[in-house]
C-alpha cells in the first residue's frame, strides 16, 4: 500500500469517528431534554337559548250565563174578579207602574155601609150628648159604633187599594198570565226581571280562580259576535269553595240599556286577556326534574348557573316561568345534565 492510499483511509476512519462521536453527543442531549406536558381540560360546549316573552295560548274562558239583576215576584193581595190588565209578559214595566186592576164594587158597597154607618151613629151620639150630657155611660155605645164604622171605612180604604196591582220594580214581566175577566186569589201572580244592569254567573275552577284574584273586571262576548268583546265588573267573588262542585261562584254586572242581554243567555267570559298570554317562556328541554324541584342552568358569564324555576302553563315547546328567571337570560337546552353549578362553559346559540 502506497502512503498516498494509507493516507486516505486513515482519513476516512477519522471522520466516521467524528460523525459518530457528534451523533452520541445529539443522542444524550436529546434524552436530558425536559418534556412539556399539556393538561388543559376541555371547556363543554352547550347550546343556548334566551328567557323571553311568547304568547302562550289562547285566552283562558268559560262559558256563563247572563241573568237579571234583579228579581220580584208580582204579588195579588186580594181575592175577585180582574176588572182591567193594562200589561202583558215580556212588557218592560217601571217601577209603580200600573199592572192591573180588580172590580172594586163590592168593596166601595162596604165602604159605603161603613160610612152610612158611622154618619148614624155620629148623628145618635150628638143627640144623645143634648139629650144626656151627664150620663157618659149611656153614650159609650154610640162611641163604640162610631169607632167600628171608621174602621171599617179604613179596612175598605185598604182594599181598595190592593185591588191596583203596581210593579214592584222596573224591568221586564215575565211569567204573567193575568186575563181580564178572570178570577184570582191572593198569591203570586207574576215576575219582573230586572235587566239593566243585568248580572253574568259564572262558576270557575281553582286554577281559574287563580287568574282573577286582583281583578275588577272582565271581558265577555257572544258566541255569535266573537270579535265584539264589553267589561263587566266583579260584583261578587266567591273565597270558599263549594265542595261538592270544587269551583267557586263569580258574579259580574254589566249596563244592558238598550236590552241587549237576555237572561238566561250564554256568554263567553275571558278569565285572562291578550296581554296575560304573552309571558316569561323557555324551551322545555331546559328544564331539569329533581326530587327537590325544578332547575336550568343559565349561561352567568361563561358559567353554568343552576337555577331554581317556578314552572307554569304550557304549550308546545315552552313553558311559562312564573318564577327565577329575567327576560333576556340566556338558558342552556342541551348538554345541561352533564354540567355542575359554576362550571365553565362554552355556549353556542340553539337552532
Amino acid at each position: 500500500m502506497n502512503s498516498r492510499t494509507w493516507h486516505k483511509l486513515m482519513l476516512g476512519s477519522a471522520m466516521l469517528a467524528m460523525v459518530a462521536i457528534t451523533a452520541a453527543g445529539c443522542t444524550k442531549a436529546e434524552e436530558q431534554k425536559p418534556l412539556v406536558q399539556t393538561n388543559v381540560t376541555q371547556k363543554p360546549s352547550v347550546k343556548v337559548d334566551t328567557a323571553d316573552l311568547r304568547t302562550i295560548g289562547d285566552p283562558q274562558e268559560v262559558v256563563a250565563e247572563i241573568v237579571a239583576s234583579d228579581q220580584r215576584e208580582v204579588v195579588a193581595k186580594a181575592s175577585g174578579d180582574v176588572k182591567r190588565v193594562l200589561k202583558q209578559r215580556g212588557d218592560q214595566v217601571k217601577k209603580g207602574e200600573l199592572l192591573f186592576e180588580l172590580d172594586t164594587t163590592d168593596v166601595l158597597l162596604q165602604k159605603q155601609k161603613a160610612e152610612i154607618s158611622l154618619r148614624t151613629a155620629q148623628q145618635s151620639l150628638k143627640s144623645g150628648l143634648f139629650n144626656n150630657p151627664d150620663d157618659p155611660d149611656a153614650l159609650q155605645p154610640l162611641k163604640d159604633q162610631i169607632q167600628l164604622a171608621q174602621i171599617g171605612i179604613q179596612e175598605a180604604n185598604r182594599m181598595l187599594e190592593n185591588y191596583k196591582v203596581e210593579a214592584p220594580i222596573s224591568g221586564i214581566l215575565t211569567d204573567f198570565s193575568v186575563k181580564s175577566g178572570m178570577t184570582i186569589s191572593p198569591g203570586n201572580v207574576g215576575v219582573i226581571q230586572q235587566i239593566n244592569p243585568v248580572k253574568i254567573k259564572a262558576n270557575i275552577t281553582e286554577e281559574y280562580a287563580e287568574l282573577v284574584k286582583g281583578k275588577m273586571e272582565l271581558s265577555f262576548y257572544s258566541a255569535s259576535q266573537p270579535d265584539t268583546l264589553q267589561k263587566a265588573k266583579i260584583v261578587y267573588f266567591a273565597d270558599i269553595m263549594d265542595t261538592q262542585q270544587r269551583t267557586y261562584a263569580l258574579e259580574l254586572q254589566t249596563d244592558n240599556a238598550k236590552l241587549v242581554w237576555k237572561p238566561g243567555a250564554k256568554v263567553q267570559l275571558r278569565i285572562t286577556e291578550e296581554a296575560e298570554q304573552k309571558v316569561l317562556t323557555i324551551p322545555t328541554t331546559a328544564i331539569i326534574r329533581e326530587e327537590s324541584g325544578t332547575f336550568v342552568y343559565v349561561n352567568a358569564a361563561g358559567k353554568a348557573e343552576k337555577r331554581q324555576v317556578e314552572l307554569g302553563r304550557l304549550n308546545g315547546m315552552y313553558q311559562e316561568v312564573t318564577q327565577g328567571l329575567k327576560q333576556g337570560e340566556q338558558i342552556i337546552v342541551s348538554g345541561q345534565h352533564q354540567l355542575k353549578d359554576k362550571q365553565e362553559i362554552d355556549t353556542v346559540p340553539a337552532k
